[in-house]
Parts: C-alpha cells; structure tokens; sequence
C-alpha cells in the first residue's frame, strides 16, 4: 500500500504517521510505503491521493482545518470534498513556539514584543495555509504586528528555521515540535486551542491570558481518506485497521509517553470534520484578503 502525507518530514502530520500507519499495514497484512508530497501548502499531495486509482491501495491524511483552509485559499481545479474519508484518529493543537533564550512569556509579551519592533518575523507553514490564516487571525484578535510572514513546506523545516535564527518565532503543532522543546532548543509560547496541550501541559494558552479565543482554527483532527471513487467495502476495510492500529501496544504506549493524542472515530466523524471547515471558515475569515496577500 501507499500512505502520502502532504506535507515535509518531520512534521506533526509526518510523526503520526509513521507511528500509526505501520500498524494499519500489520492489521491489513500489507506493506505500507509512506510518500511525503509537499507543496502548494499541502495541496499537492492531497491532489494526488484525489487523483490516485480506487483500488483501496493508496490513502493519505490531513488535518480539518488545515488543507480545507488551503483549498478554499487557493482554489484548485479539483473538488476535496469528492475524496472518501476513512477516520479520525487524533486532535493536535497548534501552539506559538520561540527559541528560550528570547524570553518570550505568553501572548501579551509577544504582541508586546512585535509592536516595540524586537521582533519582526513571524514564521509557520506555507502561505495561503491554515498557520498564515492563523497569524492573521493574531494580527487581528492579539495585536501581533509582525512586519513579515514566512511559509515553509510543513513544520519541520519552520522548526529548523526558528532554531537556526532565520525566525524568531514559528507557529506548529504541538507534535512537531516535541524533539525541538524537550532538546531545549525551543519552548513553547502560548498554546492556540482553549483546551490547552497535552503534550505541553503547563504551557498557557491565549484565553488563560484573557485574550479571545480562536479554537476555530487553533484545533486540528487529524484525518485519514482514500481516493475519489473508492468502493464502501475498500473504505470499511481500511476503516477497522485504523480502529485496530489505534489500540494496538506500540501506538498506545507512545501516545501515553510522549502526550500526543490518539482517538479513534469513523468516517463520518471525518467527513464531518472536513465539511464543517469548509462551511466555518470563511465565515469567520477574510480568506480572499490573505489570497491577495
């Protein structure tokens, strides 16, 4: 089988999946070959799965809000709401993270920050993505004046970035992150959902700081699809060894270790999560402003 991940390695999406996917392969009693396609802000590869055979040999994850977000965004000639979702099978918040040695304490500091011109650059993935919606929604709800938006094809180069120097700040998610903090060579800022991190408990988030709340888009599920076409039986099929894998030891054991959540829900539960992002978001953002951008 073929498992792609729209996004670069290293990633929040990427980490997930090369726990979890080979335990889907061992439940299928197949080989699961994981293929990153960036690009496009994670367009590119999900308009491969889209395209790829019905077969049931090829699927893929993303993450409602995230590739909707770029979808409505960039508006592709494809149409994501033709692809068969399989699962849910974790929630990952977004969070703020900064280099220690910069001192950053929370959101306020770091509008604080942004306005006093010690800080210019805000860094996440590409333009056009859920993370450069998000910085805009900052500007907005928190004052984050920053001068200059910088994208990258997935967290794991906006991580190398921020620790390198070329950023000051990036915005992730809590699982890309997690080698970054626990080496010290990152922490985080403020964590974008409401609901907190489980992987970073005591870091705060903008409404312990009593700012507003941006759960809307500070919140992933992450998803599992199969290509357009693709028959109830092959769906049925990948379904249960997702529900499987999720509980298997190895998979369990690294969600209790490491913080990161997984949780099973069937394909409705994702189609749900991918048509209410394509019905929320633009009413809550300007999304041809940002296209504009």
């Amino acid at each position: 089988m073929h498992y792609i991940v729209p996004f670069s390695q290293g990633g929040g999406t990427d980490t997930y999946a090369r726990k979890v996917v080979p335990e889907i392969g061992n439940e299928l009693d197949v080989s699961v070959a994981i293929e990153n396609v960036p690009g496009a802000a994670s367009l590119k590869g999900t308009g491969e799965l889209l395209k790829s055979k019905s077969d049931g040999y090829t699927f893929g994850g993303f993450n409602p809000p995230s590739t909707p977000i770029s979808y409505l965004v960039h508006e592709p000639s494809w149409d994501i709401t033709k692809l068969v979702p399989v699962a849910t099978y974790a929630r990952t918040p977004y969070a703020v993270f900064a280099r220690p040695e910069l001192e950053i304490e929370g959101m306020k500091d770091l509008a604080k920050r942004y306005r006093s011109g010690d800080l210019s650059k805000f860094a996440g993935l590409a333009r056009g993505g859920i993370v450069h919606v998000a910085a805009n929604v900052m500007k907005s709800e928190y004052d984050l004046k920053y001068n200059r938006y910088i994208g990258y094809d997935g967290g794991g180069p906006a991580i190398k970035a921020a620790i390198s120097g070329e950023v000051p700040v990036v915005a992730t998610t809590d699982t890309a992150a997690m080698s970054a903090v626990d080496s010290g060579k990152l922490e985080p800022i403020a964590i974008l959902s409401s609901e907190g991190s489980s992987v970073f408990k005591d870091a705060p988030s903008p409404s312990d700081e009593g700012l507003p709340s941006i759960d809307y888009i500070g919140q992933l599920t992450r998803c599992m699809f199969l290509p357009k076409g693709t028959d109830t039986k092959k769906r049925d099929k990948v379904e249960d060894a997702v529900k499987s894998a999720l509980n298997h030891d190895s998979v369990q054991q690294w969600s209790k270790k490491t913080g990161n959540i997984v949780e099973f829900g069937g394909h409705e539960k994702a189609k749900k999560a991918l048509n209410d992002s394509i019905e929320t978001i633009p009413k809550k953002v300007d999304l041809k402003k940002i296209a504009s951008e």
